[in-house]
């Protein structure tokens, strides 16, 4: 099975998701640093640099993508799009994601007083409460992202991204509770997106972006 790691850091065991030792591992993160310790940890596998919003692999290249606490730091309807994308029919989508008492924490222990963090994680909060009610998120300044997300939000947007069989659950983590989503690409593909978006509409569009940020 060809299984992505999606903002895989400096590597992980992913025993506990099924992956095994027979399954074909490609891990993608942002912070190429972190990669040269990935690529020391698990010599058998493969480690790109790369951003979740542009994944750079050909469609229907992964039977299976993990992305654990990663999806919260990115743009994430982009990023559901490109995963659909990259997956084969049939294949599977496994997240863990942040709850909202994540974010909570985050400001009352570790933002206030300071108003540089402070400010940021209102924001946090604020982009959380745009996704719980409209299943996109949007950035700070220089790009930067982050959310807290609840099942509402992860059903609009996976929905509207066409996943199908979801599934949700709680479990306690390195970062405390965090929030499981299970999901599959239809094996009959359809119209890209609920909105009545194809699929190649939006791979012109994704090639639009890319020249624009090629400029």
């Amino acid at each position: 099975m060809r299984v992505l790691d999606l903002g895989c850091g400096s590597g992980r065991d992913l025993a506990s998701w099924g992956v095994t030792a027979s399954d074909e591992v490609t891990g993608l993160d942002i912070d190429d640093s972190r990669l040269v310790t990935a690529k020391v940890r698990f010599p058998n596998r493969t480690y790109l640099q790369g951003a979740g919003e542009w994944l750079p692999f050909e469609d229907e290249s992964f039977d299976r993508v993990i992305s654990a606490v990663a999806l919260p730091y990115m743009n994430i309807q982009k990023t559901l799009a490109e995963i659909h994308r990259i997956l084969v029919p049939g294949g599977g989508l496994s997240l863990s994601l942040h709850l909202p008492s994540f974010t909570i924490a985050e400001l009352l222990h570790h933002a206030i007083p300071k108003p540089v963090p402070t400010l940021f994680r209102l924001y946090v909060m604020a982009n959380g409460l745009l996704f719980h009610c409209t299943g996109k998120t949007v950035g700070f300044l220089k790009g930067r992202t982050e959310s807290f997300q609840t099942e509402r939000a992860m059903r609009v947007a996976l929905n509207r991204a066409e996943f199908v069989n979801l599934s949700f659950s709680r479990a306690t983590g390195s970062v405390g509770e965090t929030f499981i989503v299970e999901a599959r690409k239809s094996k009959v593909i359809g119209s890209f997106a609920a909105d009545g978006r194809t699929a190649l509409a939006y791979k012109a569009e994704r090639a639009v972006d890319t020249l624009g940020r090629a400029g």
